[in-house]
C-alpha cells in the first residue's frame, strides 16, 4: 500500500513505518506553530550557537532521513497548505498516516487518498480530544491511558475509531517512559496492524460518542504556575504531575544563575508535617525540595554547559 506520512521530526513512528511492508512514498513534516524558517542573526546568538554545536553530536533531522532513503519530503506550516496539497495530490497516496501534528489537517488533503487519512492519538478517544492529552491525563491522575487509531474528519479527533488499546502506568511514571510504552510498545504495532487491516479491506469503523472530558488543550505560558492546586491536592497528585511533566511544565520556578537552562529533576517525596508554604522551594535535610500538602517533594539538578548555552540562547 502506498502511504504518505505526516509527522513532527523523527517521531517514534518513522522508523517502524519505513521498515513495514508498506511503501512510504512521501513525508510531510508538520512544523511547530511558531515556525518562521528564520533564525536570529545577533552576534551573541551566532557565537553561542557555534559553541553549542561543538558540544552536541550532529543529529539527523527528518529531511535528511528522507533524503538518505530517496523519499520525497515537504513541510507544512502557515501559508503552505495549498502548495502541500498539490504536492500530495501529485504523489497520489492510497492512505495518509498522521502522528504528532501541530495543527489540524485541512482542505482537500482529508479527501485525496482513496483509503482516507488515519491518525494515532495518545488517549482512549473520545476521552481527551485535542493537542495535549498527555498533560491532562497526568493532571487528572489517569493511570489507565490508552492509544487510539482513528480516521480523520473535519473535527478535532472526532473521526471513526478503527482500533484502541489501554495500558497501565505507575504513579509518578515519567513522560518518556509512558510514551515509550504507550506509543512505542502499543501504539505503533496497533497502527501497523490497522494498515494491514485496511489493505485487506477488513478494518472496522466505530462512530465516536460525545467526549466526557474537556478539550485537552495546550497550556498558555502564564497558566503553568496555576495548574496545580497546592492548597487542596494531596502530595501524591502533585508529585505525579510534577514528575511526569518535569521536562516542560513550569509549575515551580526552575533553576537560575549558572543553572539557567536546566530543569529540576523530580525525585521521591516524603510525607511529614511542616510549616512551609505549599508550592514554595525550600531545603529539607540538606536537599532541594518543594513543599506540598503533607510533605516535601525532593528535587535535584546536574550542571551541563550545553544546557546553560541553550538557556542563554532561549532568552
Amino acid at each position: 500500500m502506498r502511504v504518505l506520512l505526516i509527522t513532527q521530526g523523527i517521531s517514534r513512528l518513522v522508523e517502524p513505518l519505513f521498515n513495514s511492508p508498506h511503501e512510504v512514498i512521501g513525508v510531510v513534516e508538520s512544523m511547530p506553530r511558531d515556525y518562521s524558517g528564520m533564525s536570529s542573526q545577533r552576534p551573541l546568538f551566532r557565537l553561542l550557537s557555534l559553541v553549542y554545536k561543538l558540544f552536541t553530536p550532529a543529529a539527523m533531522d527528518l529531511k535528511a532521513y528522507c533524503q538518505a532513503r530517496n523519499t520525497p519530503y515537504n513541510y507544512l506550516c502557515k501559508g503552505r497548505d495549498a502548495e502541500v496539497e498539490r504536492w500530495v495530490a501529485h504523489l497520489n497516496p492510497d492512505l495518509i498516516v498522521v502522528f504528532s501534528m501541530s495543527q489540524l489537517l485541512k482542505g482537500s488533503l482529508l479527501w485525496l487518498p482513496k483509503l482516507g487519512v488515519i491518525n494515532m492519538h495518545p488517549s482512549r478517544l473520545p476521552n481527551y480530544r485535542g493537542p495535549n492529552p498527555e498533560f491532562w491525563q497526568y493532571h487528572d491522575m489517569e493511570l489507565n491511558p490508552g492509544v487510539t487509531v482513528h480516521y480523520l474528519d473535519s473535527g478535532e479527533d472526532t473521526g471513526d475509531i478503527v482500533a484502541q488499546q489501554q495500558v497501565t502506568i505507575a504513579l509518578g511514571e515519567k513522560s518518556p517512559a509512558v510514551l515509550d510504552k504507550l506509543i512505542g510498545k502499543v501504539g505503533v504495532p496497533l497502527l501497523l496492524d490497522t494498515l494491514n487491516a485496511i489493505e485487506r479491506g477488513e478494518a472496522t469503523r466505530t462512530r465516536q460518542a460525545a467526549s466526557p472530558t474537556p478539550r485537552a488543550r495546550n497550556l498558555r505560558a502564564d497558566e503553568h504556575g496555576s495548574v496545580i492546586d497546592w492548597a487542596h491536592w494531596p502530595i501524591e497528585r502533585v508529585w505525579h504531575v510534577l514528575r511526569g511533566t518535569e521536562l516542560w511544565l513550569n509549575a515551580i520556578a526552575q533553576p537560575t544563575g549558572w543553572y539557567t537552562g536546566h530543569r529540576w529533576c523530580v525525585e521521591e517525596f516524603l510525607k511529614i508535617e511542616h510549616s512551609d508554604k505549599v508550592g514554595s522551594l525550600t531545603r529539607f535535610q540538606g536537599r532541594h525540595c518543594v513543599a506540598a500538602q503533607g510533605g516535601y517533594i525532593f528535587l535535584s539538578r546536574t550542571f551541563s554547559l550545553k544546557r546553560l548555552i541553550v538557556g542563554i540562547l532561549q532568552k
